[in-house]
């Protein structure tokens, strides 16, 4: 999305996602005047061919309904192939402004998915 001020219009459509360009390109540019290795992660998953970020079925990765933690799907994503970096709560999925997402995770905090909540991973497929 080129303009910010269209952002409620996203968010009127329920549309799972959406980026607006000015915020991304300052975020992108923040993260790597701190850090300049930051570039090769950037460069792959802004290449077409280069790996995605996915929202997959949490019972990949977990039980449904047992508790565990963010260290478990971490490690379960891990032996996939996969780099978990968050999830998403579908109960919480039409609640702004997060829509049930939530990114990084404490990795020893209790964790209990369900059914038709997700795993955010970044993959090749």
């Amino acid at each position: 999305m080129y303009d910010d001020n269209n952002r409620r219009v996203a968010q009127v459509t329920k549309a799972d996602d959406f980026i607006v360009s000015s915020k991304l390109v300052s975020l992108l540019l923040t993260q790597l005047a701190e850090n300049r290795h930051l570039h090769a992660v950037f460069a792959d998953l802004f290449d077409p061919d280069g790996s995605e970020i996915y929202l997959k079925p949490a019972q990949n990765y977990l039980v449904p309904g047992a508790e565990a933690n963010f260290a478990t799907v971490v490690e379960a994503a891990r032996r996939q192939g996969e780099i978990a970096i968050g999830y998403r709560l579908k109960r919480h999925s039409d609640r702004p402004p997060a829509y049930g997402v939530v990114l990084n995770p404490v990795r020893s905090a209790p964790l209990t998915l369900g059914a038709g909540d997700s795993v955010i991973v970044v993959s090749e497929d």
